[in-house]
């Protein structure tokens, strides 16, 4: 209940209760239709008691706004393409075969993490990052631009820590994920980390202090505002029920195990283990569900995958990123020894 009485969630709850309501009137989904309202009149019902007549006013703005943009929104054409960013991701994906790599495969899942060009990957491998469930390190989301971004702020970091160019390495940021997301084709999960990445880069700007809450209720809203049909699509559902367990689950399951100065490098080293697992269960809780309601499949080993190749995949990330910029030969081997052991990982997992 402390949840829904967030003041962004919840107008960010009531606008995308309008838009999906909107939606299915548009495709004369009445029981869906039904259901939306239902759930809004509960929240107003359950969490409206201690709201001012103001902000339920307020709140009913909001849900006649999502409204309006779900029953004019123009049907989906497709992802959103910037065509000149287009021919700057063909050009790294040509970088990226043309690497000295001993194995085409290598270089082919390389591109695919970078690009999202999944042309070149066999299909055993494929089904490999499927049954380990590791689907969500193969489908290009918001998890690589995360990683992506750290690497940038961590090499823009070296020219210093001044205000000034604080300030510019934020600059920074947001333009290369925003040429980075229109490149990739503008998915669901792409979109949404860079409004993430933006809004949090934006509050460093103007030197405020957001919430991670205030960041997703935001993204949500604007994502929703600017493509309102993007609503229907499972990866954007299953995007935004990964960050809010990330958002809200994960910072309890921290707590269960609190850390405390004293501990030696065995307890710390548990400690990354659990913050790992905790952040695996809190994006799984949420996302399970929707996954096995549209895939009729449940990964069981997610667990183990994750805690095996989310540390590795770091790893990959900024190898292929630092062999990309370099064509250092021995950059280029150290990546493809990476890379070997990650598909080492999951082939195995899978053929558990």
């Amino acid at each position: 209940m402390r949840i829904l009485q967030d003041e962004n969630i919840s107008r960010a709850m009531c606008f995308t209760a309008g838009v999906v309501l909107g939606q299915a009137a548009r495709e004369a989904r009445l029981w869906l239709a039904g259901v939306t309202l239902a759930l809004l009149l509960a929240y107003t019902h359950f969490s409206g008691k201690k709201c001012l007549k103001k902000e339920k006013f307020f709140l009913f703005c909001v849900f006649a706004s999502g409204l309006f943009c779900g029953l004019l929104a123009e049907e989906d054409t497709g992802a959103w393409h910037w065509q000149r960013a287009e021919r700057w991701a063909d050009a790294v994906r040509m970088r990226i075969r043309s690497l000295p790599w001993r194995d085409t495969v290598t270089g082919e899942l390389v591109c695919t993490l970078l690009t999202g060009d999944r042309s070149g990957l066999p299909p055993a491998l494929k089904n490999a990052f499927r049954r380990s469930g590791a689907s969500h390190l193969l489908a290009l989301s918001g998890l690589h631009v995360g990683m992506i971004c750290q690497v940038v702020d961590k090499l823009s970091g070296l020219a210093g820590n001044t205000p000034v160019q604080k300030k510019a390495r934020s600059v920074l940021l947001i333009l290369f994920c925003g040429l980075y997301t229109l490149s990739t084709g503008a998915g669901p999960s792409i979109v949404r980390a860079f409004f993430f990445i933006a809004l949090r880069e934006t509050a460093s700007i103007l030197e405020r202090k957001v919430s991670p809450s205030d960041i997703l209720a935001g993204a949500l809203i604007l994502q929703e505002a600017l493509h309102p049909p993007i609503v229907r699509e499972t990866g954007f559902q299953l995007s935004y029920l990964a960050m809010a367990g990330i958002t809200y689950l994960y910072p309890r399951l921290q707590k269960a195990w609190p850390e405390t100065e004293r501990e030696n490098g065995l307890k710390k080293g548990l400690h990354k283990v659990w913050d790992l697992c905790a952040l695996s269960i809190s994006c799984q809780v949420l996302t399970g569900p929707l996954a096995w309601w549209k895939f009729g499949s449940l990964p069981l080993w997610f667990l183990l995958t994750n805690l095996l190749c989310m540390p590795l995949m770091t790893v990959v990330m900024a190898g292929s990123l630092a062999a990309l910029a370099t064509t250092s030969e021995g950059l280029v081997a150290l990546d493809e020894a990476c890379c070997r052991v990650l598909i080492f990982i999951l082939e195995t997992i899978a053929s558990l």
